[in-house]
């Protein structure tokens, strides 16, 4: 999506977090529509070594994300200066990653899109072309550290029902 100026009257960093898919992106994209604003998808950003690691079953380490954080956060802070508001969609697993990419960023919210194993791995097993296999679950879900101050929904909801709610609400 190209750049796009928000109608915000100053500039917010939404961030749509959830395990693998708890439908971040396609989530994201429509409330980056409803509010006029760029979306990135955070997985976009990964080194290659991560989506190689990622692509193999092997779970990402703190050292793994460590540079991807930091582009993102200096990715949201490109935008944010030029008056910009932003939706991110990322896994953002645990505080201190959600703190990272915060980091400096005068008005951030966050969407949590919580789900049970069973409705994830059923959507994950329907994917066609993503790097992040089912075996990744277990140990996302065993990082998972669940956000406090965040709006949060379930991912059984329809999608129209998730974003009027988010839209809504942040």
């Amino acid at each position: 999506m190209g750049r796009i100026e928000s109608v915000d009257s100053s500039p917010i960093a939404y961030f749509v977090m959830g395990i693998c898919g708890s439908g971040k992106s396609t989530i994201a994209i429509e409330i980056a529509k409803a509010k006029r604003i760029e979306m990135l998808d955070a997985d976009d950003f990964h080194p290659q070594s991560n989506v190689d690691k990622m692509s193999t079953g092997i779970p990402l380490t703190d050292d793994d994300r460590a540079g991807w954080l930091h582009v993102l956060n200096a990715e949201l802070k490109g935008k944010v200066s030029k008056g910009e508001s932003v939706v991110l969609a990322c896994s953002a697993l645990k505080q201190r990653y959600r703190d990272a990419l915060g980091e400096g960023l005068p008005d951030v919210r966050w969407l949590y899109l919580r789900g049970d194993r069973e409705t994830i791995l059923e959507r994950m097993g329907g994917r066609k072309d993503h790097f992040m296999p089912t075996t990744l679950v277990d140990s996302q879900l065993e990082a998972l550290e669940e956000p406090k101050g965040a709006l949060v929904v379930d991912i059984r909801l329809p999608v129209d029902l998730i974003v009027e709610k988010a839209v809504a609400e942040l």
